[in-house]
Order: structure tokens, then C-alpha cells, then sequence
């Protein structure tokens, strides 16, 4: 599968990126994580959905490719991407088949990660460059590590952690310093893990930052790239024509005028070949 030309564009593939790691995290909650019956049902059809749509996706990139059974052979892995798990188990009353139903969605999540290798590798150049999964994965471990440990010290002395969702709407709030009050930790451990929430907040927040910096560097540098290739093609351009005009007064008739406009026009030239190597040490 030729998916380099099959694969959406760069606004595509970071949809596909947002939707890819939203599915993943939620499952990832679903299999070491016990979770209330609401949010598992919110969980499943999240997870339909999303599994709907990298299929449309599948289907759309076997179709744009030369050869449909070398496509599917060489892709055959990303299958397991969407295939709603969760949703076939409540349909078929497998539910009950816990421990294959945890090991089928952690195959899940590879798949999903092979899948945005294949989908959105403009997106994979771009966060190389800016370190961009740095910041996700800061996000993601503190928010796993914190929620865990602050439900495990809570939950037991606070009223106001129930669940493990309470726990995690805790740390959300934390590290994006939103603090609506609604729960506030009793514990020393408790305490800690807010703390550890809330400078992990900076720590997004200044990646975040340096990506949007670079980003803004980038667009720049491209638009003053382009403008040079631009500028050194009209350069070349007029430096034809000038080949051929000189060629012109060369053939006719050598009186004093003609070799004037000759050193005129090589005087051009000359300013040309310099305004040319200026533009190629700027690049």
C-alpha cells in the first residue's frame, strides 16, 4: 500500500492523531483500571465510533491503492485498529471473558499505534522535531501515576473520592489549573500528588510553548525558502534572456554603440551573478 499518497493531509492525520491516542488512553484505563458501568458504557461507544471511522479510513486507502491483496497483506495487522471490541462482547454476551477481553484491547492499542505510523507520518516528522511527545507522554504518566495514587490514599478518609473517576477529574483539573474545589485531598499523599500535578503543569505548559515557537520559526523559514527559490528562478530567468540578446549584438555590426550596450549588458550580468551568490548563502 502506497499510503504516502493514500494517507489525509497534515490536519487529517492530526485528527487522526487526537482521536488515535483519546481511544488508546480509554482503553488503557478499561484494561488496569476498575471503572464505573457509566463511563465503561461511554468507553464502548467512544470506541465504536472511532473504530467506524479508521475503518472508512482502511477502506478508503485499499481503494486509492495499485495492488487491493498486496495492500491488505502487508497491512493486515492494522485490522485489530478497528474492530470495536467491547461493543461485539456486550452484542455476542462474551462479557463475562474478562481476561481475553483486557488482553484483546492491549492488542488493540498497538494496532492503533501502527495505524497512526501509517496514517500520519507527517504528524510523527513534525513531533521529532519538536519533542512534541514529550509533553503527551508528561501527560499521560502523571495522569495515570497521580490519579492511582491519590484514589488509593483518598478513597478510604475523603467523602469526596468515591470513584476512581473522581480521582482522575482531580488530577485533570489540577494540571490544567482549572481547581474548580469540587474535591480537595485530605492526605499528606494526597497533597503530594496535587502538588506533583500542578508543576507538571508548568512543564506542559513550557513545551507547549517552545512547540508553538518553533512552529511559528518554521513557517517563517519555509516562506523565506520559497521566496528564494522564487527570486533565484526569475534571476536565472533574466539571465537567459540577456545570454540571448548578448548573442544578438554579437552577430551584428561591432560600431562604438553596440560595444557600449555589450559592456552594459555585461555589467547586468555581473550584478546578477552577485545578487545570485548573495541568495544562495542566505538559504
Amino acid at each position: 500500500m502506497k499510503v504516502a499518497d493514500n494517507r489525509p493531509g497534515f490536519l487529517g492525520q492530526s485528527i487522526i492523531i487526537f482521536l488515535l491516542i483519546f481511544d488508546a488512553t480509554l482503553l488503557f484505563l478499561s484494561v488496569f483500571f476498575t471503572l464505573k458501568p457509566s463511563t465503561l458504557n461511554i468507553i464502548v461507544l467512544f470506541d465504536l465510533i472511532i473504530s467506524i471511522i479508521l475503518f472508512a479510513i482502511y477502506l478508503w486507502a485499499i481503494y486509492k491503492a495499485d495492488d487491493k491483496k498486496t495492500s491488505i497483506k502487508n497491512n493486515w495487522a492494522l485490522i485489530f485498529s478497528f474492530i470495536p471490541i467491547y461493543f461485539l462482547a456486550i452484542n455476542l454476551g462474551l462479557t463475562e471473558l474478562v481476561f481475553i477481553l483486557k488482553f484483546l484491547n492491549i492488542v488493540k492499542i498497538i494496532s492503533l499505534y501502527l495505524f497512526a505510523q501509517k496514517f500520519s507520518r507527517d504528524v510523527m516528522k513534525y513531533q521529532e522535531k519538536t519533542r512534541l511527545v514529550y509533553a503527551l507522554a508528561t501527560f499521560l504518566v502523571v495522569l495515570v501515576f497521580c490519579s492511582l495514587v491519590f484514589f488509593a490514599a483518598e478513597h478510604v478518609v475523603n467523602p469526596q473520592v468515591k470513584t476512581y473517576e473522581d480521582s482522575i477529574w482531580f488530577v485533570l483539573q489540577t494540571i490544567t489549573t482549572v481547581g474548580y474545589g469540587d474535591i480537595i485531598p485530605i492526605t499528606d499523599i494526597g497533597k503530594v500528588m496535587g502538588i506533583i500535578s500542578m508543576l507538571s503543569a508548568l512543564i506542559l505548559t513550557s513545551i507547549i510553548t517552545s512547540v508553538a515557537t518553533f512552529s511559528l520559526i518554521e513557517k517563517f523559514r519555509k516562506g523565506t525558502e520559497n521566496a528564494s527559490i522564487r527570486a533565484q528562478e526569475k534571476i536565472e530567468d533574466l539571465d537567459k534572456k540577456l545570454d540571448g540578446v548578448n548573442h544578438q549584438l554579437v552577430e551584428m555590426d561591432n560600431s562604438d554603440e553596440i560595444s557600449d550596450i555589450k559592456r552594459e549588458l555585461q555589467d547586468l550580468k555581473t550584478d546578477i551573478s552577485d545578487i545570485k551568490e548573495y541568495i544562495h548563502k542566505e538559504k
